[in-house]
């Protein structure tokens, strides 16, 4: 049987690699992000240049619209599935919330004594366990956003890839 300091620190440690992991799920991401990104930053100073170019037909602008288009069209899907798991947890958080509100507003308004301690001591316990559960929630709905763009950012990273080609 382990001791309570022994389970402390197993837990602590296994919060360390699951925290450690989703890092580097980040920095790998974010790198990919980042030189996608610089691919686009080139593309976009190619699209000004044309722009500024008097020779550039309408045939040109029509497949930069069409393009503009398809990647705008690709980026809803992406957008909508974010926006409704923060609109998920936003609800949550308020519902729990609410009912620390109501927690405190008993323990408040209870008579001195053992039974008011033991309120408040609730509250800070379930206070506590709410912070720590929207910030797990709040560290998953941006890892999976930021997957999502990094995907989206490779696919169109490729595909831009094949049309210069």
């Amino acid at each position: 049987m382990k001791s309570h300091t022994s389970k402390t620190t197993d837990e602590a440690k296994e919060q360390a690699a699951s925290m450690s992991e989703m890092g580097d799920a980040l920095r790998k991401n974010w790198e990919q992000a980042l030189r996608t990104s610089s691919k686009l930053q080139e593309e976009a100073g190619r699209w000004w240049s044309s722009v500024y170019n008097p020779a550039s037909a309408v045939q040109q602008w029509q497949e930069q619209l069409t393009a503009a288009t398809r990647t705008a069209n690709s980026l809803m899907p992406l957008v909508q599935k974010p926006v409704a798991e923060m609109v998920d947890f936003l609800e949550k958080s308020t519902q729990s919330t609410a009912e620390l509100v109501k927690m405190a507003s008993e323990a408040a308004q209870a008579p001195a004594g053992a039974d008011c301690q033991s309120k408040w001591s609730e509250l800070w316990t379930q206070s506590l366990k709410v912070a720590r559960s929207n910030a797990e929630a709040l560290a998953q709905v941006n890892v999976k956003a930021i997957d999502s763009w990094a995907e989206f950012l490779r696919k169109t990273g490729e595909a831009g890839a094949f049309r210069s080609a």
